[in-house]
């Protein structure tokens, strides 16, 4: 019998299991928490268990891409099997596996990935429903440290067993990142991402040159502690915003060591001092996980394929991206502060400020300046020619320009009274006037980055490499 047969029989297998338990818990047969978590750890260990016996792992992959894309049909077909929970949790994962192994990512790596899913993940469920309080809110989803603690253990314990040439130092570091993942999962979305980040993670530990000694390691976790304490004392994040911070802090080093790090903080520090040079009321509010990720998740994916390959081109890019946080948050901070007629960037129609689509022209002068700082920063950071340097600059105009137009046209906006606020407000019921309900300014933020750094990155492809 070839691999691929026994695949596909193996993949059917976990489909009909699938079935069978979703039935079951459609019957209220099995509670539907418990079903779901016993489905994950079948199906995610069943898949493991065949992933390390590392025979042609790309036929694997395309059968578990396959797999993944016909469970996607199913349940969009019938969509009664998710009476409970949007979740396409359970669809997701084979295609992230599948991808993986696909791109040519060593079957041991991804087999880890599979194992701290299936194990790590139910464990913090399983915990954080029992003992999980008090809970903290990401999204609509609402998790605990003491689930979160119980998917480090657990993954502390599969990193033991996978590399056991390692030592301790290296175990806890290789499940630091799986658990900050964790900690901001969204309606399954971990099963996407949590592979993804798992296996880029151990090879950014096991690769990166520059740790060196642990003393330096020690060093830099203490140094990043130190900062993420700062950010809090200093009102500019709240709890959430605060792992957040640890999380991206974490990946950036182990892309790019104090160099990439250097990015975020400027952000940090741009914004911060823009708010309160020009007493904006912005500025003593505190970020979200949300407005971290919202701001930096795109150019921390891009820092993370730069330690990865090693290629100049990521780097740049991952600056690109931060350009652009940093020229939208300065714009809004200056703008809001220092007032003058705002216009609608759709119509040029005078607005009312500090709603998202406007422009002004303080607002514009400000981000545009920060931009030139980023420049000069920049210059003495990392080797960059003339023309990269205005590539970064004029990045981040044209994002914060594709930002206030996204919001413009498609975010949602709520009347309050006689008032507009770009945030539904429960207490006061607040009306949608125009817009998408789920587009708030953080998806706006994420959105407006990507579609622009995709098109930053065609473009520096079709002149520069």
């Amino acid at each position: 019998m070839s691999s691929f047969i026994l695949f596909s029989l193996v993949g059917a297998a976990i489909l009909v299991v699938t079935l069978l338990i979703e039935f079951s818990i459609r019957k209220n047969w099995v509670s539907y928490f418990f079903g779901r978590k016993l489905l994950h750890v079948i199906a995610i260990g069943t898949t493991a268990s065949i992933i390390d016996i590392g025979i042609e792992s790309y036929n694997l992959g395309m059968t578990l891409v396959a797999i993944g894309i016909l469970l996607i049909g199913i349940l969009v077909k019938f969509k009664w099997l998710l009476q409970q929970e949007s979740s396409y949790g359970i669809a997701l994962f084979p295609i992230s596996l599948g991808g993986l192994l696909m791109t040519g990512v060593p079957s041991v790596l991804v087999g880890t990935a599979a194992w701290v899913l299936a194990i790590s993940d139910a464990s913090a469920g399983l915990v954080g429903r029992k003992w999980g309080s008090p809970k903290y809110n990401f999204l609509s989803e609402s998790k605990s440290y003491q689930g979160a603690l119980a998917f480090f253990i657990t993954a502390l314990v599969c990193m033991c067993i996978r590399f056991p040439d390692l030592h301790l130092g290296w175990w806890i570091l290789l499940s630091l990142l799986p658990t900050l993942t964790e900690l901001f999962s969204w309606k399954g979305s971990d099963n996407l991402f949590l592979p993804i980040f798992t296996v880029a993670w151990i090879q950014l530990v096991l690769t990166t040159p520059h740790l060196g000694s642990w003393i330096w390691v020690y060093i830099t976790a203490i140094f990043i502690l130190f900062l993420a304490w700062w950010v809090i004392y200093k009102n500019w994040l709240d709890q959430t915003g605060w792992w957040a911070a640890v999380w991206v802090a974490a990946v950036l080093w182990m892309s790019g060591g104090w160099k990439a790090l250097s990015a975020p903080v400027f952000l940090l520090v741009a914004g911060s001092v823009s708010g309160r040079l020009f007493r904006s009321t912005h500025s003593s509010e505190k970020r979200t996980a949300q407005q971290v990720f919202s701001n930096g998740w795109i150019g921390v994916v891009l820092y993370m394929l730069y330690g990865l390959t090693d290629q100049f081109h990521w780097q740049l890019l991952a600056w690109c991206s931060f350009a652009i946080s940093i020229c939208d948050t300065v714009s809004s901070e200056v703008g809001t502060a220092v007032g003058g007629k705002t216009f609608n960037i759709a119509n040029f129609r005078i607005m009312q400020p500090g709603l998202s689509g406007g422009i002004s022209v303080a607002g514009t002068v400000g981000g545009f300046v920060a931009l030139l700082l980023l420049a000069a920063c920049l210059h003495f950071i990392i080797p960059v020619t003339t023309i990269q340097l205005l590539w970064v600059v004029t990045t981040g105009m044209l994002g914060m320009l594709v930002d206030s137009f996204m919001g413009s046209r498609w975010q949602a906006l709520w009347r309050q009274g006689d008032k507009w606020i770009e945030f539904y407000d429960v207490d006061t019921q607040s009306q949608l006037v125009k817009g998408e309900a789920w587009l708030d300014n953080h998806w706006v933020n994420f959105l407006s980055n990507g579609f622009t750094m995709i098109c930053s990155y065609l473009l520096y492809a079709l002149f520069f490499l």
